[in-house]
């Protein structure tokens, strides 16, 4: 692959932590960023230069204070729209599958609040003085039922800051819908290249779209961030 960064491509990390043998084959779908809370029907990766590092040297302190071993996995979800390069404005997001929280307009982050504030009350959550971002950060899982919200099902990756177990500062992840596993245009193990990563849906109960690449071996190694 190129160097160039390619628009066309948002690329994700993630970390698969194991104890013994590393195995010869890896389900991507077991590689999502645990959080405290469960995100329903969303995959949460490693999003940007400065996130992975981070995410990356917290890894290694976790799997050192559980005795765990780890990996690293990278992959490509490949985008039907290019990426906006200004801030994102409502009347803008029916043009993008992907959005960076780090990039929106006022208006935008106004319509995000009117959207997830709703679900956070019904969870009991109380702070509804935060801004989204802030309340998206302290409760990952609300990114779900804002990917599922009208005007949002197109949207392939919404990257935020968002607190995960192994972590103990926030940090920028990418979140997948599993109805957009499809997506998925090539994953690889950084560190151990020999083993297969097999890209099988997350969902049982969801059939993988026509081009779902699902077990086919890739050669190729996604570009880090």
């Amino acid at each position: 692959m190129s160097d160039k960064p390619d628009s066309r491509f948002i690329e994700l990390s993630s970390v698969y932590f194991y104890e013994g043998t590393l195995p010869s084959s890896i389900a991507l779908k077991d590689c999502s960023l645990s959080t405290e809370r469960n995100v329903p029907d969303t995959f949460l990766a490693l999003y940007g230069y400065q996130s992975k590092q981070d995410g990356f040297m917290a890894a290694r302190a976790y799997a050192n204070e559980n005795r765990l071993r780890f990996t690293v996995i990278d992959f490509l979800v490949k985008l039907d729209e290019k990426q906006n390069p200004l801030t994102m404005k409502p009347d803008e997001l029916a043009s993008h599958d992907f959005i960076s929280f780090q990039r929106l307009s006022k208006s935008m982050a106004e319509e995000i609040g009117a959207i997830i504030r709703p679900h956070a009350e019904q969870l009991g959550l109380t702070d509804k003085a935060s801004k989204p971002q802030q309340l998206l950060m302290q409760y990952p899982e609300l990114i779900s039922p804002l990917l599922q919200s009208p005007g949002w099902e197109h949207l392939k990756v919404a990257a935020y800051p968002s607190k995960v177990q192994m972590s103990p500062k926030p940090l920028a992840v990418g979140a997948i819908p599993f109805r957009h596993w499809g997506s998925i245009a090539e994953a690889t193990c950084r560190l151990n290249p020999e083993v297969f990563i097999r890209l099988d849906h997350p969902s049982p109960a969801a059939a993988p779209s026509r081009d779902s690449p699902v077990d086919r071996p890739v050669t190729s190694k996604p570009r880090n961030n």
